[in-house]
Formats: C-alpha cells, sequence, structure tokens
C-alpha cells in the first residue's frame, strides 16, 4: 500500500508542485490551513506530513499545527517548509518534534529524498 503524505500550505501553487513532483510513489492529501490539517492529519492518519510554516493564519500557525500534531501523536514524522530565513523558526519546530524542513522554492530532488528517508524508515501500521 502507497504511503501517505498530507501535504499543508496555504498557497494551491506550492501544493500542486509537491503533489506533482510525489504522486506517483505516495497517495497525496492536502490542506490548505492549520484547521483542516488537523482536521484531516485525525482523519487520514498519514505517514508524513509536509506542512508550511507561515499561512494566512498567521507566522506561526505552521508551529501551533505541529505542537498539536505531535501532542496527540508524539510519534508523527512531520517535515517543516520553510521560505529561506527563518532558521529559528526551523530550531523551535525541531525541538517541538519536527524531523527535518525543506526549503522553498522547491529542489525536487531535495524533496524527494528528504520524504524517502522518513518514509523508508516508517513502518507500516
Amino acid at each position: 500500500m502507497a504511503k501517505k503524505i498530507l501535504i499543508v500550505d496555504d498557497s494551491l501553487f506550492m501544493r500542486m508542485t509537491l503533489r506533482n513532483n510525489l504522486i506517483e510513489e505516495y497517495e497525496i492529501v492536502e490542506a490548505d490551513s492549520g484547521s483542516e490539517a488537523l482536521e484531516q492529519f485525525e482523519k487520514e492518519k498519514p505517514d508524513l506530513v509536509l506542512l508550511d510554516i507561515v499561512m494566512p493564519q498567521g507566522e506561526e500557525e505552521g508551529v501551533r499545527v505541529l505542537k498539536e500534531i505531535i501532542k496527540n501523536n508524539p510519534q508523527a514524522c512531520v517535515v517543516m517548509i520553510t521560505a529561506v530565513g527563518q532558521e529559528a523558526i526551523i530550531e523551535e519546530c525541531k525541538k517541538l518534534g519536527a524531523k527535518d524542513y525543506i526549503v522553498k522554492p522547491f529542489d525536487e530532488k531535495l524533496v524527494n529524498e528528504t520524504v524517502e528517508k522518513y518514509l523508508s524508515v516508517v513502518h507500516s501500521h
């Protein structure tokens, strides 16, 4: 069974970019807000979450979602999506339980390597 990835980004373009990059190997679920992300996470139980840090609800929206996910699912595998120059937030996210991060604009090869790195070690439920 294909591993499931939840892509959380308020930008349709960014979600499409990631989806197109990953759709051949993985099942993709999308959310465009923090609240939708939490709903989808509970419903879909994805193997990996690609979570944008900055969304319209605020600069810390991704951090809030990360906290919620990890609080309820300490084993969750979350990789943050960040723009260049957000190193301080990235450090905070790692302390909160994020596994890694990828930087926009995306380097497709790097995205694939990062995703594979975590999904190859995720055990099937």
